[in-house]
This record gives structure tokens, sequence and C-alpha cells, in this order.
């Protein structure tokens, strides 16, 4: 939507061209868009080619709705509509990028999309959570400036040290994982 609005798609009234985008298969894509936006919502309306993985070529031509809400500091904020059916039922949802998935641009959601943090395993969850606490410790303990005090370990480094010896291993943080998978599969 950004796109849209900083190449002027977005303007009251209608407006067309071509945009051309490269592709990471190999070659430069491009897509005719047209759009049309009214005091409150419009229509973008897509026409590209479609090439599949057998090589045949579909033509494509559809619209997507297109909605604004009003800011809270004045202005309009433009959404999409999305246009895919999943499951029998018209998505409908308010999005603010588009996302080739198959044969039409939809919605995240519809297309099953993940951020690739949350397609992190459990044990990789664990491991990042233990690393991210030891990396904390770690920079406190590299930040203090004196950390034994007439050869005695300071209040401050003392507690440091306590918490380091409460935190679980690597090891241990794997044992847990394994039993919690193993009480939920069961």
């Amino acid at each position: 939507m950004r796109f849209l609005k900083q190449k002027g798609y977005l303007r009251s009234g209608g407006i067309g061209g071509t945009m051309n985008w490269s592709s990471t298969y190999g070659g430069e894509s491009s897509a005719w868009i047209a759009s049309y936006v009214g005091e409150r919502d419009g229509h973008l309306q897509v026409r590209y080619t479609r090439t599949g993985w057998d090589g045949e070529k579909e033509n494509m031509d559809y619209q997507v709705r297109i909605v604004s809400t009003v800011c809270q500091f004045g202005g309009r904020r433009y959404w999409f509509i999305c246009p895919l059916i999943r499951d029998g039922i018209p998505c409908g949802r308010r999005i603010g990028v588009l996302y080739m998935g198959g044969k039409y641009f939809g919605c995240r959601r519809c297309y099953d999309l993940a951020y690739s943090s949350q397609q992190d395993t459990h044990s990789g969850f664990f491991g990042l959570m233990g690393r991210t606490i030891f990396g904390k410790l770690d920079e406190k303990e590299a930040a203090m400036r004196v950390k034994y005090w007439n050869g005695r370990p300071t209040k401050r480094y003392a507690r440091l040290l306590r918490k380091l010896d409460r935190m679980p291993s690597a090891d241990a943080l794997v044992m847990a994982q394994n039993a919690l998978f193993a009480r939920l599969r069961k």
C-alpha cells in the first residue's frame, strides 16, 4: 500500500500504469495495474500473466477492493481487502500488504505465511531464551568495573554469580523441552 501511495496510485479518480519488478526465480516480471479511489473506497485492477511450474501461461485479471479509515490526527489510511476465499468463506481481512502465494494476491493468513520468528522450533526458542539470558548476564559482568573488594566479591557481583548458578544448562533446557512435548503428546 505504501508503494502505491508513493507512486501516486491512490489519488482521487483513476490512474493506470505498468509496474515492473524482478523475481528471485529469474527474469523481470511486470503487471499492469489501475486504481480508482473515490471519497472513501475504491479498487485496484490487477492484470498480469502468470507462468506455472509446468510453463503454462495464464492471464489473470481481477479487482482488489480498497477501503480507507480516518487517521487519529487527520488524513486517511488505505487498506486492501483480501480477495481470497478460504474454506469456502471469503477472507475479507483489511491488510496493508498483498502477497503472491498462488494464482492471486492475498493476505498472509490465507496463504499460511509466517514470519521466521514464528517458525522457530521449541528447542530453538529454549536455546534462544538461554542464550539471551546468558548474554545479558555476561554483558552485566563485563560492564562491572569492580568485581572484588578486599579479596571478596562485591554485593552486585555476588548477586550476579547467584543468578548464574540458578541458570539451567543447555542440556537441562532440552530435557525440559522433551518432557513438555511428551506430556503434550499424551
